[in-house]
């Protein structure tokens, strides 16, 4: 039986996302109506037919409209700042969270006091149809840098997929497409680090998280959908399908804030030296550039500016 009143508050953050905006805000409408959900959406300033889609279809969603962008983590600390429920859930103008998944989170953490955040598996649009699951893992740490650039992880992956269905595991981090959490704690830790432009953002959490005394957690049996995909792509501007300065001087930005500055900047170097050998052997191989492409994107040592 629903909640009389909604105990969970969406936050979606929007930038130039009419494209699918509307089938997330229906999914929140659905869970809106089952008394679930309220839900808040702030847009990055775009410039396309968002805000008029959220506006005229979705009258029962707060809509902010911030007038500039202020990239994820940013947006998601003005929507947070609004919300007066219980829980917060962030969810990507991209991602689809039925009902169903929202009770199961809301559920969970009814149901572990201790647990901070909560994330579900996030089922993703692959190549060829074949669908990708969102991964998580322990956090990365200067030394998995270079580990990433000489491949070693291939044979002891870092990460791992979070099957639809499967029991709840304690985890380092889950994806900021979909994520839960108490909304106590996250205006105790003031929110996200409005630092991370884009990336990053939600392992920083996670960190803080648990750092605090709680626990970060993935859960199978709530599923979510994410339709914007995450498959790579070949241009060199990006890696994995990121914008690949934004992920560069954002990992360094995390790495130097929880490691070091001299942990991360060795971690720099090396994955550049390795990277360069790489290179250098694919050269001799006729087989061109490509390593280097997407890491000369950002310069060395560089971190997102301060906004």
């Amino acid at each position: 039986m629903a909640d009389a009143l909604p105990r969970v508050t969406a936050v979606v953050v929007t930038y130039q996302s009419a494209d699918t905006v509307r089938e997330a805000l229906q999914a929140a409408s659905r869970a809106h109506a089952e008394r679930l959900l309220e839900c808040v959406v702030v847009d990055n300033d775009s410039r396309d037919a968002t805000a008029a889609i959220v506006g005229r279809e979705f009258a029962w969603v707060r809509l902010l409209l911030t007038g500039r962008n202020n990239g994820f983590g940013r947006g998601c600390n003005i929507g947070l700042a609004e919300v007066a429920t219980e829980y917060t859930v962030f969810i990507n103008p991209d991602a689809v969270v039925e009902p169903a998944a929202i009770r199961t989170l809301m559920q969970f953490l009814d149901a572990h006091p201790r647990a901070g955040v909560v994330g579900p598996a996030i089922v993703e649009p692959g190549e060829g149809g074949v669908p990708v699951l969102q991964q998580t893992g322990r956090r990365f740490t200067p030394f998995d840098v270079i580990r990433g650039a000489t491949r070693l992880g291939r044979w002891r992956p870092l990460a791992h997929p979070i099957e639809p269905g499967a029991a709840g595991v304690m985890t380092g981090w889950v994806c900021g497409a979909v994520l839960m959490a108490r909304t106590d704690l996250l205006k105790t830790l003031g929110g996200f680090d409005p630092r991370f432009f884009l990336y990053w953002e939600e392992t920083d959490l996670c960190k803080r998280v648990d750092d605090a005394g709680f626990e970060v957690w993935a859960l199978g049996a709530a599923v979510a959908h994410h339709v914007g995909g995450a498959s790579s792509s070949t241009d060199t501007t990006r890696i994995g399908g990121c914008i690949a300065k934004h992920y560069f001087q954002s990992r360094f930005y995390y790495m130097v804030k929880h490691h070091g500055w001299p942990a991360a900047a060795s971690a720099e170097l090396g994955e550049c030296a390795v990277l360069c050998l790489r290179t250098v052997a694919d050269l001799l191989r006729g087989r061109g550039a490509g390593w280097l492409r997407s890491r000369r994107q950002a310069a060395l040592f560089s971190q997102p500016e301060r906004r």
